[in-house]
């Protein structure tokens, strides 16, 4: 696919993606009609990773530019030169997710973010620069977020044109979802000026009324600490930011 090609297909998907959602949203909805009112939530106790190794540097990494090769905790991300974790961890929200999942359903079992790297890019997870050397920058791929989810042993389901309410049917049933939203989730006044790109971690949800009223998640990425481990996001502001993918994960049977 060409990049202006790329770039249309990006345009288009916040108007098209809501109405593609509708049969999904029908089914969803269906699944929770007789769901009581009360607070749902998957994966027992989900522990919390920043996908940066000082969380309460993300908002200055954000917004300043702070540069990671001096952030003084970069060995926490398992990296073995401050060089690759600079590089690596404003890229690694899917790993983030994939990680607190793995270790909510198995607390054993605790790869570094720096070791889900590589074994993601052993599987040709993430695209920096093409054959030609032109920079790309894209990725992890759903092969390699399966795979990932796999290996560290947890089945794993990818789910694109959904509704919100199939994050709530899926958290009943047991599985931890992340689900793409704007980065902008992570901000107090959210612009809502982008589409997608980022990755938190649902665990929960109430319900009330029929409908959920709050969605609980782990943001890798928030700028505040309310909005980083046990972020509770208003339904409202959930939709607006969702972008109708998923990617839910639970331990197999």
């Amino acid at each position: 696919m060409s990049r202006q090609a790329a770039r249309f297909k990006a345009a288009i998907h916040p108007w098209i993606d809501p109405a593609l959602s509708l049969p999904n949203h029908w089914r969803a909805r269906r699944a929770l009609a007789k769901l009581a009112d009360g607070e749902y939530r998957a994966g027992g106790e989900v522990p919390y990773y920043a996908q940066f190794a000082s969380a309460e540097r993300i908002h200055d990494y954000i917004h300043h530019g702070y540069n990671g090769t001096r952030d003084p905790n970069w060995r926490l991300f398992g990296a073995d030169d401050p060089t690759d974790y600079a590089f690596w961890a404003p890229r690694v929200c899917a790993l983030a997710c994939i990680k607190m999942a793995v270790e909510a359903f198995h607390p054993d079992v605790q790869p570094s973010l720096w070791q889900l790297v590589k074994d993601g890019l052993a599987v040709n997870g993430y695209t920096v620069r093409d054959a030609h050397g032109n920079w790309i920058d894209e990725g992890w791929y759903y092969h390699a977020q399966a795979h990932l989810a796999s290996k560290y042993g947890l089945a794993v389901v990818g789910k694109s044109y959904v509704s919100p309410l199939s994050v709530c049917r899926y958290i009943r049933d047991g599985w931890l979802v992340a689900a793409s939203v704007t980065p902008e989730i992570g901000e107090r006044q959210p612009s809502g000026s982008r589409y997608g790109g980022h990755l938190v971690l649902v665990y929960g949800f109430t319900w009330a009324g029929g409908r959920p009223t709050h969605f609980y998640l782990h943001n890798p990425s928030g700028r505040y600490t309310e909005l980083q481990a046990g972020a509770r996001i208003p339904a409202v502001r959930f939709h607006a930011a969702f972008a109708r993918r998923l990617v839910a994960m639970r331990a197999h049977a």
